[in-house]
């Protein structure tokens, strides 16, 4: 079992680190939506393995505050962080830490659904674009439900053809 004082200390280490990494990934969120914007595909592919690695040091973290808690007598939810939180914090700096990270986590995750929207627009556009190319109507699915390409009551013609 981990005594209130070395829980305090390895508690507040976590907390300063994931703050720090949330606050990598709000700025690497910033820089993806620019590039989604942009249509920047080189700056998105590089964004995607910058995330990856933070995202594999975010799962290290997460290993580590799991462990401190089981040793400190806790659960792994979130409701046991803030228990051994109340646990250990005698002045208040892991509390203020916590509220911190989760306000960076929330911003994170807003940040993350308008850059999904924003993907997800323009998936829709070029999705509408390559259906006029083919002589489709562009509401009507690039794949019909069998499986192949274009629309069997269409009369249309392919711009490559015309």
């Amino acid at each position: 079992m981990t005594d209130r004082q070395s829980c305090h200390t390895e508690l507040d280490s976590l907390l300063h680190a994931e703050y720090v990494c949330t606050g990598k990934l709000n700025t690497l969120l910033g820089a993806e939506s620019e590039a989604l914007i942009a249509r920047d595909v080189d700056t998105l592919e590089q964004l995607v393995k910058d995330k990856h690695e933070l995202l594999q040091t975010f799962g290290q973290l997460e290993e580590r505050m799991q462990r401190l808690l089981q040793s400190a007598g806790f659960g792994t939810a979130r409701t046991d962080v803030e228990a051994c939180i109340s646990w250990c914090d005698t002045n208040g700096r892991l509390k203020k830490g916590w509220r911190l990270l989760l306000e960076r986590i929330q911003l994170a995750q807003q940040k993350n659904r308008v850059n999904g929207a924003t993907l997800e627009a323009t998936r829709s556009h070029a999705q509408q674009a390559l259906a006029l190319l083919r002589g489709q109507s562009p509401e009507s699915p690039l794949y019909n439900p069998t499986g192949n390409t274009g629309v069997n009551h269409l009369a249309g013609r392919s711009l490559a053809k015309a």
